[in-house]
């Protein structure tokens, strides 16, 4: 972590400079080394940080904020029961994404993980808060689905929303989640946040069935997205778990 931290500290005197240019990669591998250990919490959050200050240095480097919002969510999803780190772990990668949207504000990647840290960092202030987030975000989502029909993650997480929210009191639709996941799932047939999404919602509308063939294909099909290979692992966990419950 010394090496980072000297790195930091050098690109944030050096600021005013390389405000336009993109992080070199000497500073990548000494951010990916935090973030390849990131199985131990403590250097997920390392490389939140790290991520985090770098985004603020080289603001116009996509990839960068991309992947500090993406860093940030998957960081946040892990701190249960610690709403207050959740929220401000969430906000950081909320202010990567916005900077995409600064940039070019139809961005998809901008637009997505604007949705997911914001989602994130208001369902640490409670229920209410996050049903509320949950209704902007839906019309979010439709956007982006009208907008590139062939990306896969709108129609993931506005899925996973509908199978989730209660149906009594929100908008919430199981039957319409399965629809949206299995729309999502013929765009990334491969991708295991999809598959693992997708298993729930069969066994939300009670199709142990598929839900059984749904979780075996996350866990023997699935292929790791770039810079996921942990997220993989925990999603291929996650899934031998359910799969468990199911035969109970």
């Amino acid at each position: 972590m010394r090496a980072i931290a000297i790195t930091l500290a050098l690109v944030l005197l050096a600021a005013p400079a390389l405000a336009q240019d993109k992080l070199p990669k000497k500073d990548w591998d000494e951010l990916m080394k935090v973030y390849d250990a990131r199985a131990e919490l403590d250097k997920h959050r390392e490389a939140v940080a790290g991520a985090s200050t770098l985004a603020k240095v080289y603001p116009a480097d996509k990839e960068l904020q991309v992947f500090c919002a993406m860093t940030s969510y998957y960081c946040a999803h892990r701190l249960l029961e610690r709403e207050k780190e959740k929220k401000k772990v969430a906000l950081l990668g909320l202010a990567c994404a916005q900077r995409i949207l600064k940039a070019n504000p139809k961005d998809y990647d901008g637009r997505f993980w604007a949705s997911m840290t914001s989602f994130k960092s208001r369902s640490a202030d409670g229920i209410k808060a996050a049903l509320k987030e949950a209704n902007k975000i839906k019309k979010y989502l439709e956007e982006l689905q009208q907008d590139e029909p062939n990306r896969f993650e709108a129609y993931m997480l506005l899925g996973t929303l509908y199978r989730e929210l209660p149906p009594v009191l929100t908008w919430g639709n199981p039957k319409k989640g399965l629809e949206m996941l299995l729309k999502s799932a013929s765009l990334a047939p491969d991708d295991p946040e999809v598959l693992l999404e997708l298993a729930a919602a069969h066994a939300k509308m009670g199709d142990k069935v598929n839900a059984r063939a749904t979780y075996q294909k996350c866990i023997n099909g699935s292929k790791a997205p770039k810079n996921r290979s942990w997220e993989t692992e925990d999603a291929k966990a996650y899934a031998r778990k359910m799969l468990k419950k199911l035969d109970d």
